[in-house]
């Protein structure tokens, strides 16, 4: 098991339909991965003004498609689906804690990017510039396929298990 601390958190979208990204000021967070493959537990700490979506998400039981950094702000993002599990309130803020599924990270956007340029047809030197324009745009495009990814799961996975 390994334990990361977490930096940020967006919710890109959940499984009521609401597709908007939504940034959630964090006061702590720390990821920790189990002993399975892909398999996470979160617990972040949120002060009250984002509560209420969290709450939302707890109070309905619905899974969401979050996208964290982890260990450093400036990280490469990565995207889980989580389920919520518990939540405390503390003295200041609640505590929420969500088992999750890692369904993208960095070596999945790079291997994603440099397969989508050669299958473009860019060779050689082109191909290797058009691989570091992409890469610069990499916020946009692991939105993208983690948000089809998470569509992909929900139909594959109608209900909580």
């Amino acid at each position: 098991m390994k334990t990361f601390k977490l930096c940020t958190l967006r919710i890109l979208m959940d499984e009521s339909g609401r597709d908007t990204t939504i940034p959630v000021a964090i006061k702590d967070g720390l990821t920790v991965s189990t002993d399975q493959t892909a398999q996470w537990v979160a617990e972040i700490v949120v002060l009250e003004n984002d509560q209420p979506i969290i709450d939302e998400l707890f109070a309905k039981n619905l899974r969401a498609l979050i996208e964290i950094t982890i260990s450093r702000p400036d990280n490469d993002p990565a995207a889980m689906i989580v389920t919520p599990l518990e939540s405390t309130p503390l003295s200041e803020g609640v505590s929420y804690l969500f088992k999750g599924k890692m369904v993208m990270m960095k070596n999945d956007l790079s291997e994603s990017i440099l397969r989508e340029v050669v299958e473009d047809h860019f060779t050689g030197e082109a191909l290797i510039q058009e691989y570091k324009d992409r890469r610069s745009k990499r916020g946009a495009h692991i939105t993208s396929i983690a948000k089809e990814t998470f569509k992909q799961y929900l139909h594959e996975n109608p209900t909580l298990s």
